[in-house]
């Protein structure tokens, strides 16, 4: 069974959020090489979340994994997305059709309060200050 991970980034029009996100994929694929990653935009940057779905379909994906690379839950994450991908409410799995192929996807959690998190604000605090 081959496996997918869509990295679901908000979108801007700015380059630099597109340059985050297939940054954050290009590490991904280097920690895992048997599982595809994908990039994917809520709005104003392409691909889409339904492109990069297709995407991994079209590769012979049946499992993917859709990570928000959200800090916190809000109405996208909560709302928005779900919605997209035909998830019910508060259900964190579904099967999506794309082209006649059944995906079944998985819902991540957005990054959350997780140490690592609080280790880069750590950082970043630290390169702010000079140190």
């Amino acid at each position: 069974m081959k496996r997918g991970v869509l990295v679901l980034g908000h979108g801007s029009k700015l380059p630099y959020n597109r340059e985050v996100v297939e940054s954050v994929c290009s590490m991904l694929r280097q920690m895992r090489d048997d599982i595809m990653v994908v990039p994917a935009f809520m709005e104003l940057c392409e691909p889409t979340i339904e492109d990069g779905l297709e995407e991994l379909a079209k590769s012979g994906v049946s499992e993917v994994a859709v990570v928000p690379l959200f800090l916190a839950h809000g109405v996208h994450t909560l709302k928005d997305i779900p919605a997209r991908l035909g998830l019910e409410d508060g259900k964190r799995e579904c099967t999506y059709e794309c082209g006649g192929v059944q995906l079944r996807i998985y819902y991540a959690d957005p990054l959350g309060p997780a140490e690592a998190i609080a280790r880069l604000v750590y950082e970043r605090a630290l390169e702010a200050l000079g140190e």
